[in-house]
Formats: structure tokens, sequence, C-alpha cells
């Protein structure tokens, strides 16, 4: 064998075993991800491309949605990821970290050695991006605060200047994307200030010369003749100081001294009273607006402010008087055309003092209620709620279709008569709920029941005109009736008529034993329904016809004490009585 020969056996003999180590790196590498490699902190490397993808899934979870934490001018503030369309685009960052095969021997070395610390791909929605960084240069945004003055008390309290931030929004949105995925420290924003023009210097100079002496006395405001002092404690809480450019910019809000003023000014003012319309003898009258003379509002901030600065004696301004109209004129009543009987309704109670104060109370509410066009009436606005301090008390009321007592009991007297008096005054219906069972004293299904605040009376003025609401109230003695009366006047627009048909459905009561100590008897009352009518005409013709049909439970028989064959329980043993009716207490 020659030399040559032996060289090519002995060169294929390592070229082979090359070939097979080869084979082998390649085999063992595979698609892995190169050993070192790490996102965020989570070793991915010598997973297959699948693996590392589950695990930077689950290593991720909670910082790919955690708000992203920011500072700017010392403080905080946090954008959440979805709001700015953010997102970690898994795959992408697996591919990136350099999944996948290769015969490349470098590519395999690196398999087999390498890896880097990989940053995640970042997927965003510019459009979303773009709004939450509008909505952090909102909050990050300020503008330089002048130094100013308060007062605590009659102290004067100064507030040192402050520098201004804005955010520079191109600068942020590279910023809040650079931070995501969030990793719980803040990450300061790039921010410009803006210096404020007075220095602190300033400020105490204002102290001295303006807000020290304004708190010095009184100032005494002249009106014509007379004349009235406004204390510094009663000025103080209204007046505040800026200092701009060196000057002294003082202000005083005087709309919060306006209870002040009208209390100090009585004396001095007579204030205009609008036109209204009220009942004077046996129809409705126009009391005129007058018109009156008072204080200038708009000079008297501006004369205090002038005197402010000066010593004792020379703390004097002068405030005129100007004539002021009415807000609603004499005219404006008039042309409401409140001059009829649109319609009226009466109904009777038996005597109770409960319903003398109750139904009472609520017709002197009710009483005078003016309504412009296209005004709503709600009884429960008008009468309040049903409490002693607001001139209620205990009555009966319906609840669970048995009477109980609360406050307010009655009140519904009052609110089925004014349903009817709106109802045959053709006004528009708007909320109106009747009885759960029927009482006998009101019109059959033409009737309303009110709780505070859930079960009001509601109609609307759509006469076109005013609407004045009459009530006319008699109080119960032991041997009559009391009676309320409502009469809607203002121009009439439709003749109302009235129907109703036949009681269907009938439901007869039960006998119910109550052995409660608190238990009420109630007489038994059959339940039914029926549907009321309403027909609207002018000149004779009918033109609409409106309908609501009601549907009343039976009231049942209840009986105090035990059912008759059954063993009353010995003494101190405690009785179920039935469980009370839920919902509304309707009165």
């Amino acid at each position: 064998m020659g030399r040559k020969q032996l060289a090519g056996i002995i060169a294929a003999a390592g070229l082979g075993v090359i070939v097979v180590g080869y084979g082998a790196a390649f085999a063992f590498a595979g698609a892995k991800i190169p050993a070192d490699t790490t996102v965020l902190g989570i070793p991915i490397g010598g997973l297959s491309k699948d693996a590392a993808q589950a695990k930077l899934t689950d290593g991720l979870k909670d910082r790919v949605a955690a708000p992203i934490a920011l500072t700017a001018g010392g403080s905080k503030f946090q954008v959440v990821p979805a709001d700015a369309g953010l997102s970690v685009d898994v795959g992408k960052t697996v591919d990136a970290a350099g999944a996948g095969r290769s015969l490349a021997p470098g590519r395999i070395w690196h398999a087999l050695t390498g890896g880097d610390a990989v940053d995640p791909v970042v997927t965003k929605d510019d459009g979303k991006l773009k709004a939450a960084v509008d909505k952090l240069a909102a909050q990050v945004n300020r503008k330089a605060t002048e130094g100013t003055i308060t007062f605590k008390g009659t102290q004067p309290v100064k507030h040192e200047p402050a520098e201004g931030l804005e955010l520079d929004t191109a600068k942020a949105t590279d910023a809040v994307v650079a931070a995501y995925p969030a990793d719980g420290q803040p990450k300061e924003l790039p921010v410009s200030t803006t210096k404020p023009q007075a220095a602190s210097e300033a400020i105490d100079k204002a102290v001295k010369d303006f807000a020290e002496p304004a708190m010095a006395g009184p100032v005494r405001l002249a009106v014509g003749s007379k004349s009235v002092d406004l204390t510094p404690a009663e000025l103080a809480p209204a007046l505040s100081v800026t200092v701009q450019e060196g000057k002294v910019i003082p202000a005083l809000n005087t709309k919060a001294l306006e209870p002040l003023f009208q209390q100090r000014f009585k004396t001095l003012e007579t204030l205009p009273k609008d036109a209204t319309v009220q009942i004077v003898g046996a129809g409705p009258k126009v009391v005129p607006a007058v018109d009156g003379v008072v204080v200038d509002r708009t000079k008297i901030g501006a004369a205090i402010l002038s005197v402010l600065p000066k010593p004792a004696g020379e703390r004097r301004a002068v405030v005129p008087l100007i004539p002021t109209k009415a807000k609603f004129t004499t005219e404006q009543a008039t042309a409401l055309g409140i001059t009829q009987k649109m319609g009226e309704f009466q109904t009777e109670f038996p005597d109770a003092a409960y319903r003398n104060i109750n139904i009472g109370t609520a017709a002197r509410k009710i009483n005078g209620t003016l309504l412009k066009p296209n005004e709503m009436f709600s009884l429960n606005k008008i009468v309040g709620e049903r409490t002693k301090e607001n001139g209620f008390t205990e009555g009966y009321i319906i609840s669970g279709g048995k009477f109980e007592k609360d406050l307010g009991g009655g009140v519904s007297q009052s609110a089925t008569t004014t349903f009817n008096a709106a109802f045959f005054a053709g006004l528009k219906l708007v909320e109106h709920k009747a009885h759960s069972v029927y009482i006998s004293r009101y019109p059959v299904g033409r009737e309303a029941t009110v709780a505070w605040p859930s079960l009001d009376l509601k109609f609307q003025n759509d006469s076109g005109h005013g609407v004045l609401v009459q009530t006319v109230f008699k109080s119960s003695t032991a041997g009559s009736k009391g009676s309320i009366r409502v009469i809607i006047w203002g121009t009439r627009f439709w003749d109302v008529t009235a129907g109703q048909s036949s009681k269907t459905n009938v439901r007869q009561p039960k006998v119910v034993y109550n052995t409660a100590a608190k238990c009420e008897a109630q007489a038994p009352t059959p339940g039914f329904d029926i549907t009321i009518y309403r027909y609207l005409a002018k000149n004779g013709v009918r033109q609409k016809t409106e309908s609501f049909t009601t549907k009343y439970n039976a009231a049942d028989d209840i009986r105090c004490g035990p059912q008759p064959g059954t063993v009353t329980p010995p003494p101190g043993t405690t009785t179920t009585p039935p469980p009370p009716g839920r919902g509304h207490k309707p009165n």
C-alpha cells in the first residue's frame, strides 16, 4: 500500500469522526433555544419552541397586565397596558431568542453554549397608545402657580409659588412602551418645567402691604344716607391675593358673600316681587309684580377691595342702589290665561285626628301651586317627605293588603282628590297608581295612592296656558265628616267625561285570625278588575278616548285573636303572626 493510499484512509477515517460528531451535535441542539437565554429574567434556554412559549406565557401572565408605574414632578401616575393597546407577542419573542433548527455550525454551537438576555417583542395599538399618553398628559400637565395668600380666620396664610410641568408626549410614548411589561419600579417621564413669575419675596411683601392691612378693621359701605359695617372675619373667607410680576392682585368672591349681603342690606334695599296668580274671593287674580331697588352687586366687590389697604378712618366706600325689575312680570302672569275652572273634585273622610292633620297639611302645601306651560306637578315634590318635622303624624296606610299605622297615613286622600281634578281638567296624566284594595269613599278605579319616595302622583300641564291648583279643606268633627276639594284653574281646552266597565274577575276575601299584640281588625272587601275611560271632546265632538285598568286585591277579613276551636297558648308563650306584606306602604 502506498503512502498516498494510507493518507487517504487516515483522512477518510478522521472525516468520518467529524461527520459523526457534527451529526450528534445537530441532533442534540435540534430546535432548542440557546442554553443561557432569558426573557425578563425568565430562563428559557434549552427548551423547544412550544415549551419556551408555555413557560414564558406563564411567567409573564402577571406582568403583562400589571399597570405601568410612572413618575413626573414628584407625583406618581400609571397606565393600564390594555388601555394603551400594549401586549407581548410570546411567539415572536421566542423566535427572536433563536428557536428553530439550522445546519449552520455557528448556530449549532450557539445553541449548545450561547444565549443572551432577550427583550420581549411588544406589540402596540397606535391609536390606543396615543389616547393613553394624551390622558397621561392631562394628569401630568399643570401650569405654574403664582404665589397666593388666603386667610385662616383673619390670619394671612402664604402659599408659595410652584413650578409648572408639561409632558413631552413624543418621548413619553417611547417611555411608556420601554417601561412595559412593568417590573414594579416607577419610570421617570420626560417633562419640561415652567417657572412662576413671582418670587417668594414678593409674597412676603404682599402680606405686609395688603393682607395684614386688609384685616386691620371693618369696612363701612355707604348706601345713600345709610351705611353698614362688614368685619374682617366676615370678609376673610371670600378674600384671596395673587402676586404676578410683582403686582398684588386681590380678589373677592362676592357670590360667597351674598347671604351676608342679603342679611345686612335688608334695611337698605327693597327687593322686587314677582307677579303671581292667587285665588282672591271667588276666583283667580293676577297679583302684579313689584319692582325694587337693590345694592349694585357689580360694584360692591371693587368698592370693598379699594379700601382694604387703607388705615382706620379711611375704610369707607360708597355703593349705589339700582332699580331692579321682577323676573316674572305682571304681563307674563296675565298671559298665562288662568281665568276658568278646568276641573274640580271633592272627597269626604270620616272623623279622625290623624286625617285632619295629614290631609290638611298636604292640602295646604298643594294649595296655590302654579304650573307654567309644560311644567310637571309632582305630589311628592310639593308635599315632601311625610315626617313629623314636615307636619305629619301617624295614621293608617295599606301595606300588603292590610291596614297598618305609619307616618302620613291619609295623604293618599289628597292624592286621589287631586288626581280626579286633573282627570276632569283634561291634563296629561303621567304617573298614578290605585290602592291595592278598594276603599269605598273613593271613586272606583279612579284614585291614586302615594308613598315616599317611590310612588308619586304626576300630571303635566299640556294646556298651553298656565294652571293654578287650589285646595279647600274642611276638618272633620265628632259629628261631621271632613272634606278636601281640589280646583284646577286655567284655560279649558277639553270637555271631559268619564266612563267605566263592569267589574270582572271578582276575588273573594279570606278569613284570617291574628293573635299578634298589634293586630288591627279589618272588614273584608272583594277584589275585582275594572277599566276606567276618559273621553276628551271639543265642541261636542269626541276626539280622544283614554283607558286604564285597575286590579284590586281582596282585603281579607282579619279577626284579632285565636281561631275558634284552637287551644289558647299558656301565658308567656310567643305566637307568630302572619308575615307582613312586602313592598311600598301607600297612604
